[in-house]
């Protein structure tokens, strides 16, 4: 007889896996704060208790610290006093009046999917789940994807499998392509994208990459190791290599959002390309997206970029059919959140 495991049961053997042992557990909030408390405010990251070899971005902690999003009060967490609902929801609205389906992607803070590495003695029950601040853009219109939710299943199911980078702020080269499988699947199927298909598009055998993440790049040279991950090539194929697929503008689907489409994508700075969200989005699906992306642009740089695209050209949105919205979650506590149009038209 084979036991069949379910989301909720994936997600109790995962806590029970990462529960501390020989030590009282602690809660995770709380361990958080402490975190905080004993590192400088001008220190760019902080360094794991749990594992000396992880390092989690600082702002990201001070966004975990506000502890269950779904009951806290915006215009006080929030650095600028914004709220993210009212203005994602309309943002979906808009959206939806020219026609496109907006999807919100959230990508989770670090130490929320691997909190022993932050410290051993946090209690992984304890980490706030951010499915109870989803469910409140869902009551407002918004879909979202929780990809905390799904971060965890893989822990459980497949421990190996690092979904972060341990000395950078972004999430790895194999979330990247989870990511990218589970964002396809609900679209790959439209008409409008079957009939954009592209081929020759295809995925090169996993290599083993070495990289020093940005947290880490300013350390003395020597001092830092780097860190070894998996990364799997995906793009035109040819000759047993691939060629990066560029945004399309003819592409029935928009992808905005900060340097996690970058990372492993553009290069330099976002460590390697041909591997990340927006690579292996594109052969999931079977065609090229258009994208619009910004590093340092929080919630607001890419959907400024769109209205301008807009502006520029009325007709934008005729052919489009999804929006796909990937931002860090600490942006729900740390951004902006101006409402801005999808569509500026011209007086």
């Amino acid at each position: 007889m084979k036991l069949r495991l379910t989301s909720s049961t994936l997600a109790l053997l995962c806590a029970a896996l990462l529960a501390p042992t020989g030590t009282q557990a602690e809660d995770f909030t709380t361990i958080v704060k402490g975190a905080l408390a004993a590192s400088a405010p001008t220190d760019r990251y902080v360094s794991g208790k749990g594992d000396g070899n992880w390092f989690f971005l600082r702002r990201e902690l001070e966004h975990l610290q506000n502890g269950d999003l779904a009951s806290a009060s915006f215009p006080q967490i929030n650095v600028e006093g914004t709220d993210p609902v009212p203005v994602i929801a309309q943002y979906a609205k808009d959206l939806k009046a020219l026609g496109v389906e907006l999807l919100v992607v959230p990508v989770p803070a670090k130490a929320s999917i691997y909190p022993e590495k932050l410290d051993a003695k946090a209690d992984a029950a304890t980490v706030p789940p951010l499915a109870n601040f989803l469910a409140k853009l869902k009551a407002e219109g918004v879909e979202s994807l929780d990809l905390e939710a799904e971060f965890k299943k893989v822990r459980a199911a497949d421990p190996a499998n690092q979904l972060y980078c341990a000395t950078d702020s972004h999430w790895s080269p194999s979330a990247c392509q989870l990511v990218a499988n589970l964002v396809a699947a609900k679209y790959k199927a439209l008409p409008e994208v079957v009939a954009a298909k592209t081929t020759g598009l295809t995925t090169l055998p996993a290599e083993t990459r070495e990289y020093l993440g940005d947290l880490l790049k300013d350390a003395p040279k020597g001092t830092a190791a780097k860190e070894k991950l998996p990364l799997v090539r995906a793009g035109l194929g040819a000759g047993g290599s691939v060629t990066t697929v560029e945004s399309s503008s003819a592409s029935p689907i928009v992808v905005l959002g900060d340097s996690h489409l970058q990372i492993f994508r553009k290069g330099g700075d976002m460590l390697d390309t041909q591997g990340g969200f927006v690579d292996h989005l594109q052969v999931a699906l079977g065609t090229a997206v258009q994208e619009f992306t910004m590093q340092a642009g929080g919630a607001d740089g890419p959907r400024v970029e769109i209205a301008r695209a807009s502006a520029k050209n009325p007709e934008f949105w005729s052919k489009k059919k999804v929006a796909i919205w990937v931002f860090t979650a600490r942006e729900f506590t740390l951004g902006k959140w101006r409402v801005l149009p999808a569509q500026v038209k011209k007086k």
